[in-house]
C-alpha cells in the first residue's frame, strides 16, 4: 500500500520510470559504501548482489599454482597460488589436471606439483578459496570448458523449439571445437539470428586455446586470467530474458558498464539516470526493501507469513497460518493455498537473500499424500528460474521439506555487513 501512495504523488515522468519496472530492470548504484546489482521487477527486488570498491572476488581467475600439502583423511590437496595464499583442491575434482612443471600426468597428485587451476570460490569465514582444475570460460551465451566434447550441450531452461532451432544452426555451421560446451539460457533472446553465437565460439574458443598455450611457459602463482569487478560478475550471472534495461545513476559505473557490454555483445540498453532530486535509490525504494530482505519474517498477502532463521550449520524455514482466517474454507485446502503461496516466496527469498547450503522448510502439515507431492512439484518449478543449483530434495519422515542450494558468493546480509 505504501508503495501505491508513493507512486500516486509522482509527477508523471517519475510514475512512468516505474511502471517500467513490470519487464524487469536491473539496477547498479553506488548505495552507502557499496556497489549494488539489483534486478527488480513488480516493485521488489529479486536478486541483489552488494561489493566494496576496494573488495576484489578470485572467481573466474586462472592461475598456476603449487601443491603444498595434500590431505588424503578429507581428500583434498592444498594449493598456493600467490604467495601464502592457500586454497583447497578438492581430490575427487581432479581428473585430467593440465601441470605445468614438465611431470606428465599419471593419475596421482604429488606436493611440489605445479598445475592450472581456477578459482570457483571466494574465502568464506574459515574457509579457504575452492580451486577446481576444470578450467571454464563463460560468455554471454555459452560456457566453454577445457575438457573434450563430443557436441555442445544446450540448456533445459530454454523451449524444445528454441533448442531444436541453435542446435540446427550448430550443425548448420558445423562450429568445432576441441572444448566441451555449453549454451546457456541467454541464447533464447537471439530470436533466429545467431550469429552472435558463432562470433563467441571464435572468441571463447581462441582465449581458451592461448591460455593452454602460454601455461606450459609461465612460472608458478602467474595469473593467466583476471576476473572483471565483481558488480560486473554479478550482472553476468542473470539472465538477458529477466530484464530489458541497465540502469545507473553514476556517470564513472555508465562508462565501465558500457565496456562491459560492448566487450560482451550484450545488447540490453543502458540508461544513465539523471534526476538528482529523486536519486535511484529513493526511485526503487531500495533500502526498504533492503530491510526487508535482512529480516526475519516475510508477510504473504493471503496472512500467512515465513520465519527465516539462518543458523551454523543450515537455514530453517518455518511456514505460519498467521492471519488467514481458516473458517473460509475447508482446513486442508486452506493449509495447501498458504503452503503453495509459501513455496514461491521462498524460492525467491533464497534467491534475494543467497540462502545456500542446507535449508530445511517447516511447511504447515497436511495430511493429502496428493497435496505433498503437488507442492513438492511446485517448489521445484519456482525453484528452476534460479541460476543457482538449487534441488529440492523430499519430505522427510516428520513433513520437513529439505533443500540444498549451491554455496556460490556470501549470504547478503553478509555481503552488506
Amino acid at each position: 500500500m505504501k508503495s501505491e501512495a508513493f507512486c500516486k504523488n509522482l509527477t508523471l515522468r517519475q510514475k512512468g520510470l516505474v511502471d517500467k519496472m513490470a519487464k524487469g530492470k536491473v539496477l547498479i548504484l553506488r548505495y552507502q559504501d557499496k556497489i549494488l546489482t539489483a534486478l527488480t521487477k513488480e516493485n521488489r527486488l529479486l536478486t541483489v548482489s552488494a561489493a566494496g570498491e576496494w573488495e576484489e572476488s578470485l572467481v573466474g581467475n586462472i592461475y598456476i599454482g603449487k601443491v603444498q600439502n595434500i590431505v588424503t583423511n578429507i581428500q583434498a590437496a592444498f594449493v598456493e597460488i600467490s604467495k601464502g595464499l592457500l586454497c583447497y583442491l578438492s581430490l575427487s575434482d581432479i581428473k585430467s589436471p593440465i601441470l605445468t612443471n614438465g611431470r606428465t600426468w599419471d593419475g596421482k597428485l604429488r606436493i611440489g606439483d605445479e598445475l592450472l587451476v581456477q578459482v570457483e570460490r571466494d574465502a568464506l569465514k574459515t574457509k579457504q578459496p575452492a580451486l577446481t582444475t576444470k578450467i571454464t570460460l563463460t560468455g554471454t551465451y555459452m560456457i566453454i570448458t577445457n575438457k573434450k566434447g563430443e557436441k555442445a550441450g544446450i540448456s533445459n531452461k530454454l523451449s524444445v523449439k528454441k533448442k531444436a532451432e541453435i542446435r540446427e544452426f550448430l550443425n548448420r555451421e558445423r562450429l568445432e571445437t576441441e572444448f566441451d560446451t555449453v549454451i546457456r539460457t541467454n541464447a533464447g533472446n537471439l530470436e533466429n539470428n545467431y550469429e552472435a553465437l558463432t562470433e563467441e565460439w571464435n572468441l571463447l574458443n581462441r582465449e581458451m586455446t592461448d591460455i593452454l598455450k602460454v601455461a606450459g611457459y609461465r612460472s608458478c602463482f602467474s595469473c593467466l586470467k583476471k576476473g572483471v569487478s565483481e558488480y560486473l560478475k554479478a550482472l553476468k550471472e542473470i539472465y538477458q530474458d529477466e530484464y530489458d534495461e541497465i540502469v545507473t545513476d553514476d556517470v564513472k559505473l555508465y562508462e565501465e558498464i558500457k565496456l562491459f557490454l560492448e566487450s560482451t555483445g550484450n545488447k540490453t540498453p543502458l540508461r544513465l539516470y539523471e534526476d538528482t532530486l529523486l536519486p535511484l535509490h529513493k526511485l526503487y525504494s531500495v533500502e526498504s526493501r533492503l530491510q526487508e530482505a535482512l529480516g526475519s519474517r516475510i508477510w504473504l498477502k493471503s496472512g500467512g507469513y515465513l520465519v527465516i532463521e539462518p543458523t551454523e550449520a543450515l537455514t530453517v524455514i518455518d511456514v505460519n497460518t498467521g492471519k488467514y482466517d481458516a473458517k473460509k474454507g475447508v482446513p486442508e485446502e486452506t493449509y495447501l493455498k498458504i503452503n503453495l503461496e509459501a513455496a514461491k516466496e521462498i524460492a525467491c527469498q533464497l534467491r534475494l537473500r543467497n540462502l545456500s547450503g542446507i535449508i530445511v522448510v517447516d511447511f504447515i502439515n497436511m495430511q493429502s499424500a496428493e497435496h505433498q507431492k503437488l507442492l513438492l512439484q511446485e517448489l521445484r518449478n519456482f525453484t528452476k528460474k534460479d541460476s543457482v543449483k538449487t534441488d529440492v530434495i523430499d519430505i522427510t519422515a516428520l513433513g520437513l521439506v529439505e533443500i540444498t542450494r549451491k554455496k556460490i558468493n556470501k549470504s547478503l546480509k553478509e555481503q552488506l555487513q
